[in-house]
This record gives structure tokens, sequence and C-alpha cells, in this order.
């Protein structure tokens, strides 16, 4: 199955950084990116930048969008028009492209203790949803999530795919203490906090499965997911 891209919008955002945006209407489906496609043009993009040799700079995925960001300041030095037009040439062919649609990333099942300590929002949600706690876990347990983008801590995924009805505002006050392994919830999104950190999601429960390894140095890397990959979440008790 193919389908055909739509023509992202790149513009300044500081004097050290470019955003590159596709749809920035998140019920624009139409000109929705999916993760896989975002990560296969940063590549892309990477590999042109250093054909062109520009300044030190990286590029940074996220949500509908890839930000490239500079050592140091590129407006000041008067180069910011010739990297705009060069970044255009770039995006033209891209934007114009019949892309592979669906792409497969690889597919995880993530086994959850749900409840407990670590979980100790599920209650406070079901009581939000008008379901049961064990309606809210089959309800997040039915779901195939998609690893849309790593950002926040090293290794935090921002998982889409949540249904609706779980879609819930970060808390007012954020906890000072979110342990490491703890899977929660907040807005459209689903995550794993791969390492202790404050944090103002809901807390749906603990995974004991490390998500990130520092001392990892072979292909799979530090990460074990990555942009496009898909995840499955399983309780416990049915693994």
């Amino acid at each position: 199955m193919t389908r055909r891209a739509s023509m992202p919008r790149a513009y300044f955002v500081s004097d050290r950084a470019i955003q590159i945006d596709w749809a920035t209407d998140s019920s624009a489906t139409e000109n929705y990116m999916p993760a896989t496609e975002l990560a296969v043009f940063r590549q892309e993009l990477i590999q042109s930048i250093q054909a062109l040799a520009w300044p030190a700079c990286q590029c940074v995925q996220a949500d509908q969008s890839i930000t490239v960001l500079f050592a140091s300041p590129i407006l000041a030095a008067g180069k910011h028009e010739i990297l705009l037009d060069q970044l255009h040439q770039i995006l033209g062919p891209f934007g114009k492209a019949t892309l592979l649609a669906n792409t497969p990333g690889c597919h995880h099942h993530i086994v959850v203790n749900y409840g407990g300590v670590a979980g100790q929002d599920l209650v406070w949600l079901a009581g939000q949803t008008g379901l049961s706690p064990t309606e809210v876990i089959d309800l997040h347990c039915s779901a195939i999530y998609t690893v849309q983008f790593l950002g926040f801590l090293p290794g935090f995924a921002y998982l889409t795919g949540l249904p609706k009805p779980l879609h819930f505002s970060r808390r007012e006050t954020p906890r000072s203490r979110v342990p490491a392994g703890t899977l929660a919830i907040a807005a459209h999104y689903c995550a794993v906090y791969p390492w202790e950190s404050p944090g103002g999601w809901h807390l749906l429960g603990h995974v004991e499965q490390v998500l990130f390894d520092p001392e990892r140095t072979d292909q799979q890397g530090q990460s074990l997911f990555k942009a496009g990959d898909t995840v499955q979440f399983i309780r416990a008790d049915y693994a």
C-alpha cells in the first residue's frame, strides 16, 4: 500500500534551530505522517546535511515534526537563508514522493503488573470512566500502540493509540518521584518511565522489563523502543 506524502513546512524557531512540521492539526489525518516514515526521513535528512557540510547539528524527531538543532547560532553568522534554501530543496522531492505506508517496525509484547502502589491511579481512572478497574485494564490492553517519538528522558517513548475513554489531562500537581518502570498515561499518550523522575502522568502499573540500558552497544541500541515500533501490553496474570 502506498500514499502520497504531504509537503512539510520548514521555519526557524530560534537563532540555532529549524523546525520541520507536517500535520499541525491532530485532526488533519490526511496530513498525518506515520512515525516510521518520519524516522526514515530523519535518516535521509542527516545524510543530506552531512553531504552539504552543514554546521554541527543534530536532528530530533517529535510528534509530526523534526527539529534541526545547531551547536552555535546561525542567524548571526548570516548562513540562515542558504541553509533554509538547501533544506527546501531536500524537502521538495520528499514532499512529492510516493512513500510506502505502514512500514513495519518491531512489535513488542510488554508484561504489566497493573494496580497496586505502582498503579495507584487505576482506581481513580476507573471512577472517571465509569468502568471497573478490570475493565480499564482490559481496555488499555486491547490497543496496539505506536512509538511516535522518544523524548523527555533517554528511552522515554511516547506511544499513540490510547483508547479515547482513557484520554485525561496531566495531573494538576506532578509527583516528585515516579519509579523507573512505571506505566502511565496522559492526554492521548501512553509511556513507561525508563528512569526514576518527577512526573505528572496517571499511573497504571509497573513493567519489569528494562526498556533502556546505557551499557548496550549492540545493534539493538540502548533503547528497546524505536520510532515506528508497535507495542501491546499484557496483564502479568495473563502472560
